[in-house]
């Protein structure tokens, strides 16, 4: 069964009751402000405490901060130190990257006559590829010279490195019979 807003209105009307109660609100209110007080006292400790924990926590991360940046006695400043392992990481990584390139320089030895005969459109476009990818490294290579610690630079000169490598192993699995 389902009832009309109108029915709902008066059905309300007709169960409405008032009483007297003169202590009513002076207890309600009293209620009220008691409650208040309660969440009020605890809020304060609570405050202070946090308040006192934050501090203890950041005077705590100061004095460490503190003790780990203070230089050691006998020990290289820690500029000194920084840069003593940058140029330590640096000609680590030109070993590798010499390495590197010595590998590929060899394959590229080998695959050399294939690329040069080039009787195929196939093997043509590996050969501009080849001199692409070469002129790409050139030219990187001039860019890290400027700034050697680039590492964004050592990472395109990787790809293109990558990239021949990936090159003249495609030369060397062509047949040349097939052709």
């Amino acid at each position: 069964m389902r009832y009309t807003d109108e029915e709902i209105s008066r059905a309300a009307r007709e169960l409405r009751r008032e009483w007297d109660s003169p202590r009513l609100w002076p207890r309600i209110q009293a209620a009220l402000e008691a409650e208040a007080e309660r969440r009020r006292a605890p809020f304060r400790v609570r405050t202070w405490l946090t308040l006192a924990a934050a501090a203890a926590v950041l005077v705590f991360g100061v004095s460490v901060v503190l003790r780990v940046r203070a230089p050691q006695p006998g020990a290289p400043p820690a500029e000194a130190e920084r840069r003593l392992l940058t140029d330590k990481a640096l000609r680590e990584v030109e070993r590798t990257e010499g390495d590197y390139v010595r590998s590929i320089e060899a394959l590229s030895r080998v695959a050399e006559p294939k690329v040069e005969e080039a009787g195929s459109p196939l093997m043509m476009s590996y050969r501009e590829k080849l001199l692409l990818l070469d002129s790409a490294i050139a030219e990187c290579r001039t860019r890290i010279d400027r700034n050697r610690f680039n590492a964004r630079l050592r990472r395109e000169l990787l790809s293109l490195y990558q990239e021949k490598q990936r090159a003249l192993q495609q030369v060397m699995k062509e047949d040349p019979d097939a052709l």
